[in-house]
């Protein structure tokens, strides 16, 4: 599983974002809110003129959600969670439960790829807050590996609880930033004074239909033949960081969130051998480095963040047979003779872009 984790929270996952937020403003005047969060920048467009009303409530949204979910806090709930005795229950938020079902969940429709019980692993490879010099031994990864899984903790939403049942460290890094976007775009959506806006968070994003336009409800008001403007997301080549290769328009979608996750730039090296952060949960070792990346559209950020990380975890093949039997709207770059090539899951393609 990739598990981009969090450096007060999201540094890292800073570092191997590979999608590229290019928003185009032509013709239409737009109010930005940004921010330092989570150990990366945010930004809100908004097609209003209340930002300084908004700017404040974002910031503590974002704040809530990395003061439950940041492995990089010592007061957090998630590392309460992790330093508390095995099988005793820990009283949790909505929030953080919500969160870790979805992850369960996935975790078992991909059988294991994606586990967000790793974060022990993740930090013995160097992708946390340990300071690593040496490769873990065959004798670690072996506990590793025993430990970790979709049953190494369970889930009592009757009473807010959760527990761990074997030796993990939960790590919220590849879904919580997803989480987060989708609290303030709910927070957004509920005022009467906004019409469209986008969320973006360390190169992730949600966004309205529209960036102009009436709307009720949640329901762009326009068809998308006629005037109003989407939003241009753009994703960057994994070969050239500077370079834009492929730009969606949210007026396309139905509703559009949008994530990107690599395995090339956020390495590490261990005994002068260099390491990607993708962690295979199976083998516990790091994938090979690869200019190659996937990004998710989906409904919400949270999906969007956290299936991402799982298809970029599978071989490209393997990933993409899984989008097309799931309905994942997914984009795959990776290298073919020295040149950037495209894959279009089934879903995408039946998307007019």
């Amino acid at each position: 599983m990739t598990v981009n984790k969090f450096s007060l929270f999201f540094a890292s996952l800073l570092i191997i974002l590979l999608s590229y937020l290019f928003v185009s403003r032509e013709d239409i005047k737009l109010e930005v809110i940004e921010g330092n969060i989570m150990g990366t920048t945010y930004s809100v467009s908004l097609n209003s003129d209340i930002r300084d009303e908004l700017d404040s409530s974002i910031f503590e949204i974002f704040d809530s959600v990395n003061s439950d979910m940041s492995t990089y806090l010592e007061s957090s709930l998630i590392s309460k969670v992790n330093k508390t005795p095995i099988d005793q229950w820990v009283q949790v938020n909505d929030n953080f439960l919500e969160v870790l079902g979805y992850a369960q969940n996935l975790c078992y429709i991909t059988n294991g790829v994606y586990d967000v019980s790793v974060g022990a692993l993740v930090n013995r490879w160097g992708f946390g807050s340990d300071d690593v010099t040496k490769k873990p031994t065959d004798a670690e990864l072996n506990f590793y590996k025993k430990e970790i899984g979709c049953d190494s903790f369970e889930i009592n939403t009757n009473n807010n609880e959760v527990r761990r049942i074997n030796e993990i460290s939960l790590d919220f890094s590849s879904i919580a930033k997803g989480f987060a976007i989708d609290k303030v775009y709910s927070y957004l959506s509920n005022s009467k004074e906004l019409k469209n806006f986008l969320v973006e968070l360390g190169g992730e994003i949600r966004a309205t239909q529209f960036k102009d336009g009436e709307t009720n409800s949640g329901l762009v008001l326009f068809n998308k033949r006629s005037s109003n403007k989407g939003w241009k997301i753009g994703v960057v080549d994994p070969q050239d960081p500077k370079k834009l290769i492929y730009t969606f328009n949210s007026g396309d979608f139905d509703s559009f969130s949008m994530a990107t996750s690599g395995d090339y730039r956020n390495i590490r090296f261990l005994d002068e051998d260099e390491f990607s952060h993708t962690i295979n949960t199976k083998t516990g070792n790091p994938k090979s480095v690869s200019k190659r990346s996937v990004s998710v559209i989906a409904d919400n950020a949270m999906k969007a963040d956290a299936l991402a990380t799982a298809l970029n975890a599978m071989d490209l093949i393997v990933a993409l047979e899984f989008a097309n039997s799931k309905k994942i709207k997914a984009l795959f770059l990776f290298e073919d003779e020295e040149s950037t090539k495209i894959l279009f899951s089934d879903s995408l393609q039946k998307v007019k872009i």
